[in-house]
């Protein structure tokens, strides 16, 4: 996790040029539920924009599919697949999700396993690769500083670095410890964040999982429980910032500051 699989994809997603090139596009994330069924109704739901009231078959959301794609040239999106089943996607969504749409349609995949790339793949996969020192410096310095790296503190500069160099090229690290340290001013902060336990000898899950946990311990108790509420959200749920200002209001979460009415500081959040 945290390599920027689904980062690259989204920015695919968003290029001017395949925006053009395809009659239609959806994004569906998978996650843990590659239930059929299930992925199905989304697609439905995803290609005519709004939900449905739609059939619990196989065999009558195959003609919804067809109805509402048809031989429109379709990109579709499907972001962190984790099910190995072969089985499922040869024998029901495969020929499915192929039967439909018009030549030069393309279905993308997000995994980060190699087995779920190899039962999924009619193209080579393209692995990701962690940035260069000079690369992650780059990401880590945009986020941490600014544009006014020369500006600060040679010794924060310093810090910095050996801060960067311990999150291995991992974009997801960089951008949060950057985004963390962003906020704190003084060197014995910095020092402190560098003093903690980032994982030098793990790897994968429990690396980011490591440096994740360390940016969440250092934010204000009022940032803690609005990200904890969060966790109410299923994986991939498109949130809206007004509406999630108006619940952390609604819990009590956030509180006035001085003459900054609860809005605004919601948004500061």
């Amino acid at each position: 996790g945290g390599w920027g699989k689904t980062t690259l994809a989204k920015m695919v997603y968003n290029d001017q040029g395949v925006q053009q090139h395809f009659q239609l596009k959806m994004w569906h994330c998978v996650s843990d539920n590659f239930d059929a069924i299930a992925l199905l109704k989304s697609i439905i739901e995803l290609a005519t924009n709004g939900s449905r009231d739609l059939p619990d078959t196989i065999e009558l959301l195959q003609k919804k599919l067809e109805q509402v794609i048809g031989k429109k040239r379709f990109m579709l999106v499907l972001d962190d697949v984790w099910d190995e089943d072969e089985r499922k996607w040869e024998d029901v969504l495969k020929p499915l999700l192929c039967s439909v749409g018009g030549p030069g349609s393309v279905i993308v995949v997000t995994t980060r396993s190699q087995k779920v790339a190899s039962i999924m793949q009619t193209l080579g996969t393209l692995k990701l690769a962690c940035l260069s020192e000079q690369d992650s410096w780059k990401l880590f310095a945009q986020k941490a500083y600014g544009n006014d790296v020369e500006q600060n503190q040679a010794e924060l500069v310093g810090i910095g670095k050996r801060i960067a160099n311990k999150c291995r090229g991992l974009p997801l690290a960089l951008k949060t410890m950057g985004g963390l340290l962003s906020s704190k001013q003084k060197v014995q902060e910095w020092k402190a964040i560098e003093e903690r336990n980032i994982r030098d000898t793990v790897t994968g899950k429990d690396e980011i999982m490591s440096i994740l946990k360390l940016s969440y311990i250092h934010l204000s108790s009022e940032m803690k429980q609005c990200f904890a509420f969060l966790a109410v959200f299923p994986k991939g749920c498109l949130m809206y910032k007004e509406e999630l200002i108006q619940l952390w209001m609604a819990n009590g979460f956030i509180q006035e500051k001085g003459t900054m009415d609860l809005i605004l500081r919601g948004e500061s959040i």
